[in-house]
């Protein structure tokens, strides 16, 4: 039996031609959650270069330090599992060794070079045994007759000739270059054109936080570009994109970690949570946290803070907000809340993705173009949050009109964003 595809009914052959079509532009919007960037200051690997990492990734080779030492991204990953690393620090020196014409040179500039050492064991049968350490941990093993056959392992390469008896190398001279203020500028240029959620910074210097604040206000008013910037205690951002953690967490092993590092596993958090609230989330690992009184707290959530607190043997974090205080009629308290403004990001991306996907130069601005628009709006953007039952709306809440000029389109929504229950207040009538 003949079968296929048909444009028009003109097949000769008796047969099933079978169309496949879909009746929709797109089937789902972007993805609500996403990654959190974490710039450290890292004494060996790539500077200036976001590197993507998982709980899988060789973070020795990668930064110079195992996952445990990492602090903020281990942090991160109690709670996100997209984390994208960013080395502040410059190009520095590499670290060399010599012996005899042999030369061991570390891949990375930075002091953790000076951590590396290699051992060359002559063989009997015209062979050696070059084997390479990481703070005296082998890392690296070949088996070679000359230099040419040794391949460049993650830590060292290797140029000159062998030994012709057994040698061990130290190498030295590797140099840091120290991050500056212009680091943090130049990171925050290379972050216009990354995908993520968060950038988390905890640091003391006002000056970065109020680099990072005014960045965050152009990329969500002049780019649409609705992300996060969590920091330590900087209610003076009072802005809706800036989020600060106030004080630190004690962790299993009675390990300490003040604001400016317990704030990268409410970032991770954050990153992570969608149309979720946070508020009462669980600091996983945390057996207390830096105490505060019911007056502090209090004061604190007002100023904007996210405030750690012991709740029944568990650390919480008290209220998942914001350092927006400025309130007007046009910006109320709902632009406080973490949970709501997270679902205002997602309308406004998704919103952005099918209309700059699937209608910019591609649809007709006439009453039937408007109406497609409407129901993709309707299905892909609004209606996955009704289900999730983060807001509420009708089809009549929502009207989509042409602009004033003929190419313009304008959309007028009035949607209900929905909170987490948060306080109770009860009344018991005793009989």
């Amino acid at each position: 039996m003949a079968g296929g595809y048909w444009e028009s009914q003109n097949k000769v052959r008796p047969g099933a031609y079978v169309n496949f079509e879909t009746n929709d532009l797109a089937e789902s919007g972007l993805d609500s959650t996403g990654p959190v960037v974490i710039p450290l200051m890292l004494d060996w690997g790539v500077p200036g270069k976001f590197i993507a990492v998982s709980v899988r990734s060789k973070f020795t080779e990668l930064f110079g330090k195992s996952l445990k030492e990492l602090i903020p991204i281990r942090e991160a990953f109690k709670a996100n599992g997209q984390v994208i690393v960013y080395n502040l620090n410059g190009t520095g020196e590499k670290a060399t060794a010599t012996s005899g014409t042999l030369v061991a040179t570390a891949i990375h500039g930075g002091k953790d070079g000076n951590n590396i050492s290699v051992t060359i064991t002559v063989g009997l049968k015209g062979s050696s045994t070059v084997r390479t350490f990481y703070k005296g941990v082998q890392v690296d093993s070949q088996v070679v007759a000359t230099v040419a056959e040794l391949v460049p392992n993650a830590f060292a390469s290797f140029s000159g000739e062998l030994p012709t008896e057994d040698a061990s190398l130290t190498l030295t001279g590797g140099t840091t270059v120290a991050a500056t203020n212009e680091s943090y500028s130049t990171l925050a240029e290379g972050l216009d054109t990354q995908d993520f959620k968060v950038v988390a910074i905890g640091t003391a210097d006002e000056t970065i936080k109020q680099l990072f604040t005014l960045k965050v206000k152009e990329w969500r008013e002049q780019s649409g570009k609705n992300v996060t910037f969590v920091t330590n205690n900087y209610k003076e951002a009072d802005f809706e994109g800036v989020v600060s953690v106030l004080n630190g967490v004690t962790l299993e092993g009675n390990e300490a970690l003040s604001a400016d590092k317990s704030l990268y596993f409410y970032a991770g958090a954050y990153a992570n949570a969608g149309t979720n609230s946070l508020t009462y989330v669980e600091y996983p690992g945390a057996i207390d946290c830096e105490r505060k009184t019911h007056e502090e707290i209090v004061q604190a959530l007002k100023d904007g803070h996210i405030v750690y607190v012991s709740n029944n043997g568990r650390v919480v974090v008290e209220q998942d907000i914001n350092t927006f205080r400025s309130f007007t009629v046009d910006k109320n308290r709902d632009f406080r809340k973490n949970k709501l403004v997270r679902t205002m990001d997602s309308v406004s991306d998704n919103v952005q993705h099918v209309f700059s996907t699937f209608f910019i130069g591609r649809v007709n601005n006439n009453e039937d173009g408007r109406d497609l628009f409407k129901q993709q709006v309707m299905k892909v953007v609004l209606d996955p949050l009704v289900q999730q039952g983060a807001l509420e709306y009708t089809s009549e809440d929502i009207s989509i009109t042409q602009g004033d000029e003929k190419d313009s389109v304008l959309v007028g929504l009035s949607a209900t964003f929905n909170d987490a229950m948060e306080k109770l207040y009860m009344t018991v009538h005793c009989q």
